[in-house]
């Protein structure tokens, strides 16, 4: 469709250009000077919008080959998108490095993908192991070869709670993991990256952009997400590694179970003071709005691998693509 639209928008601009060509000494006879103005106004605006569409459909046609001869780093490859990725990229030929966090999700990839994909344990939050990995997957790769991809993946959601119902401890158990552990990783393997001039993919949210009052300390780490990928996009192109944003709506993964959500949100509550919970009373949970639409309306996360793999911008936000697909905005109200 881009390519298609930017035919139109090229046409229409010759013509438009010929039109103005052809009528330009008349107007200016005619002292029309307002309207010639509008009409160069109009012309480049749609010449800006067809090198903009021409640009965009270029990005969409370069294509990444000799996989074989690159290597990718996932986090948090266990379940959801890290599972799926991981696998996808071992069907396509890539060598994988995989994270995860039980050995029997090592067993379940190692089962299922070739030898090309590599599985091991690591804790985003301990440097020891982010150390161990690093040595790790250094001594696995070619002489002289980097690392094509790092795939920050890994990360958790709190209880959901109104904001006065959270604990310090609330915000700390995402932060160490989502942002925190996040940068720890990149800092670790930029190295690598710079060998190969690779890239880095940070999985944020959609909730890296608004503030649900549920959701606050998630909604707090995929922020600081989205303001460290800018920074370091801004750093890093002077090494020639780019940095990319994901940003999935909401699906069904184990991060948005709705029944581990709801079990532990229930017991957090419980433990909060007196006064909260005679404040927000046994009405409390009729605000789940967003987790019963999950559970009522699951969205295939493999549409967001796909993307992952087929699109190429500086920055892919699925809100519209999946999350408000069928929904209202005022469902997070």
């Amino acid at each position: 469709m881009d390519i298609i639209a930017t035919v139109v928008i090229v046409v229409v601009a010759a013509v438009f250009c010929h039109c103005f060509t052809f009528d330009r000494e008349i107007q200016r006879q005619q002292n029309n000077m307002m309207f010639s103005t509008i009409i160069d106004l109009i012309l480049v605006a749609l010449a800006v919008i067809s090198i903009y569409l021409l640009l965009q459909w270029y990005l969409r046609t370069l294509t990444v080959t000799e996989f074989n001869q690159k290597y990718v780093l996932v986090t948090g490859c266990d379940t959801g998108f890290g599972y799926l990725l991981a696998k996808q990229l071992d069907v396509l030929g890539f060598n994988v490095f995989a994270t995860c966090l039980t050995k029997e999700a090592i067993s379940g990839l190692h089962a299922i993908c070739t030898k090309r994909l590599e599985a091991f344990l690591m804790d985003v939050t301990k440097k020891e192991d982010i150390e161990k990995v690093e040595k790790f997957v250094r001594s696995r790769l070619p002489k002289n070869t980097g690392l094509w991809a790092l795939v920050n993946n890994a990360g958790v959601m709190s209880t959901l709670l109104f904001p006065d119902c959270y604990s310090r401890k609330h915000y700390t158990e995402v932060m160490d993991v989502n942002v925190y552990g996040m940068i720890d990783v990149t800092t670790a393997f930029l190295p690598l990256l710079r060998m190969s001039k690779g890239r880095i993919v940070n999985v944020s949210s959609v909730l890296g952009k608004f503030t649900p009052p549920i959701f606050v300390p998630y909604c707090i780490s995929k922020h600081a997400v989205e303001a460290y990928s800018n920074g370091l996009r801004c750093s890093l192109k002077l090494q020639n590694i780019t940095v990319h944003i994901i940003e999935p709506g909401c699906f069904m993964t184990n991060l948005t179970s709705y029944d581990i959500i709801e079990n532990r949100s229930r017991q957090d509550f419980a433990a909060a003071s007196t006064d909260v919970q005679q404040f927000y009373g046994n009405k409390f949970f009729e605000s789940y709005q967003v987790l019963v639409m999950i559970k009522q309306h699951p969205v295939q996360h493999s549409q967001v691998i796909r993307d992952m793999l087929k699109r190429k911008p500086l920055r892919q936000s699925s809100c519209s693509l999946y999350f408000l697909k069928n929904q209202k905005v005022s469902t997070f109200k």
